[in-house]
């Protein structure tokens, strides 16, 4: 295993509480109610209409592109100012140090994602960053498997670092590896759920990294 391919939002950018926040604000202009950080972290899920549908909210009343367009402004705007997780910056050199080449995976449409890894002074370590064309969080594994073939490796060379149930299931869908952290959008307790080792530091996800 050489290759680290890093999930940004939860995993790196400290956005949960702001994914929190975007949603009570949509809840609001709808006039639904709102949620906890709790709520969120249990319910979270991909692809993001079906999140909604098992926090109960109608689609058929509420649509999703109404939904997603207005959490949309509001994410994008406050995206750099929650800055990154405590920590991030200095692991991601760290493990550039230790000889491991770094690139991000997101469901972020691919145009932000580059501004705000820019920003956050993420881009000069990462080989490849890899979002949607377009807002639509949806077929993050057909990015992953182009990104696999921009670097020329195989899952089996690649260690996928991810916050979600959905990371997992993205790792199975690559062939890679998979850590978890349990400091983004899904609970520790469900991370645990799939078997996954889960680290609950960026020293234990380095000294995990370094074991595969």
């Amino acid at each position: 295993m050489k290759h680290i391919i890093w999930d940004f939002n939860g995993t790196m950018l400290c956005d949960a509480q702001l994914g929190v926040d975007c949603d009570n604000h949509v809840f609001d202009t709808l006039g639904l109610p709102r949620i906890t950080l709790e709520d969120y972290r249990a319910h979270m899920t991909m692809p993001v209409r079906d999140f909604y549908t098992a926090l109960g909210v109608d689609l058929n009343v509420y649509k999703y592109e109404t939904i997603s367009r207005i959490w949309l402004d509001m994410f994008n705007e406050h995206a750099v100012s929650v800055g990154l997780v405590p920590g991030t910056l200095e692991a991601v050199r760290r493990l550039k140090e230790l000889g491991f080449t770094q690139s991000i995976l997101s469901a972020s449409y691919e145009k932000s994602l580059l501004e705000q890894c820019s920003a956050l002074g993420l881009s000069p370590y990462m080989h490849v960053i890899g979002g949607l064309g377009d807002e639509s969080a949806q077929k993050k594994t057909d990015i992953g498997r182009r990104q696999l073939e921009q670097l020329g490796l195989q899952g089996g060379d690649c260690v996928l670092v991810g916050d979600m149930v959905a990371d997992s299931e993205l790792a199975d869908a690559l062939g890679t590896h998979c850590v978890l952290v349990p400091w983004g959008h899904n609970s520790e307790e469900r991370l645990r759920k799939t078997g996954r080792r889960v680290a609950r530091s960026f020293e234990e996800l380095e000294a995990l990294l370094l074991q595969l």
